[in-house]
């Protein structure tokens, strides 16, 4: 057990030495630091894992960068005192005198300055993988709006023309087959002028013209006034009374269709809200919800037109459908006309 004594002491001094792992200076250290951070995005590539290792193994005690002088010149130093000379005649040492006396300088000294962190190359670094995604994203959802703008002008349009399409496939539900049902008709009132109706709905029972408002938030307005508000959180928009406008529309199809004033009864103007719309005043007579059309319609069971009259109604309306693209542009232009004015 002798032998131990000596053994065990000379174990633990030679075990730092045999162990432990050559340490970088402070500036290999700061570069293999910021590979890393480069790489971060990619921790199993052969770039970061290569230099995670070398500073897990030799930068936990950086070695300090060592000062040094800067020499600016390569000539010798003078000396500062005069050297002895013995003069051969008399043996007699002189020592001579500098002819001036010279300051040297204070010699300069570098020190090494670590690399300097740049933010944006290491957050680019960071964000160019995913770049194309992130591109990507943004075009989708830049691609609705611009569909929505190029079809159909603005997202008013494009919110009363989705409400329509939902009206127009809730009454194909709803409604019996033998109704004739028509969208988008423009038509010519006793005046000369065109105006569009959004739904026209013809049936032995009676006929129905609806008008469709895509309105999302509280409604004000009753049948009196001239303008309704509706109010989204705090914006609010005045409108024009759809139940005026919808008289004009009704007016231009007892026009078209030839009625009477015997038959001013049996045509009903209806204007229609989606269900996004909630009154906050009491809501006006032939006012109803999407959801509500069909069942108002149905409720209806009073023959009041003939199958001959049905036929007229379906021939004159049929022209006017089939004219609609050149009376929808002529009534563009009348519209634009009247705003000018």
């Amino acid at each position: 057990m002798r032998w131990m004594r000596f053994t065990l002491p000379l174990l633990l001094l030679i075990s730092p030495l045999a162990f432990g792992q050559k340490q970088y200076t402070e500036g290999a250290c700061l570069l293999l630091q910021h590979q890393m951070v480069q790489f971060a995005a990619q921790p199993n590539s052969h770039n970061y894992q290569s230099a995670k290792r070398e500073v897990d193994n030799h930068c936990q005690n950086p070695i300090p960068a060592p000062e040094h002088e800067l020499n600016l010149t390569n000539a010798p130093a003078k000396a500062n005192a005069a050297t002895p000379v013995q003069t051969a005649s008399n043996n007699t040492v002189v020592t001579p005198q500098p002819a001036s006396t010279v300051t040297p300088s204070t010699p300069l000294q570098t020190k090494q300055l670590p690399p300097k962190f740049d933010m944006g190359a290491m957050m680019f670094g960071l964000f160019t993988p995913y770049l194309p995604y992130i591109i990507g994203f943004v075009l989708l959802g830049l691609l609705p709006g611009l569909v929505i703008t190029v079809l159909f002008g603005n997202k008013a349009k494009f919110l009363g023309a989705m409400a329509e399409r939902s009206l127009h496939k809730l009454l194909l539900k709803q409604l019996p087959m033998s109704y004739k049902h028509y969208r988008n008709l423009v038509l010519q009132t006793a005046q000369g002028d065109l105006t569009e109706v959004d739904h026209l709905i013809i049936s032995p029972f009676g006929i129905f013209v609806l008008e469709v408002k895509n309105y999302q938030g509280w409604i004000f307005g009753n049948e009196k006034q001239p303008e309704w508000t509706v109010q989204h959180f705090r914006r609010k928009h005045r409108f024009m009374n759809p139940l005026r406008q919808n008289y004009k529309h009704t007016e231009a199809v007892k026009h078209v269709l030839g009625l009477t004033a015997d038959d001013a009864g049996k045509v009903h103007p209806l204007v229609v809200f989606s269900p996004r719309a909630a009154f906050k005043t009491p809501m006006p007579d032939n006012v109803l919800h999407l959801d509500q059309t069909g069942d108002y319609i149905n409720q209806y069971y009073q023959q009041c037109f003939s199958d001959e009259q049905l036929r007229q109604f379906s021939a004159r309306l049929n022209i006017a459908a089939t004219s609609r693209k050149a009376l929808s542009k002529l009534h563009l232009e009348q519209v634009k006309a009247k705003k000018a004015a």
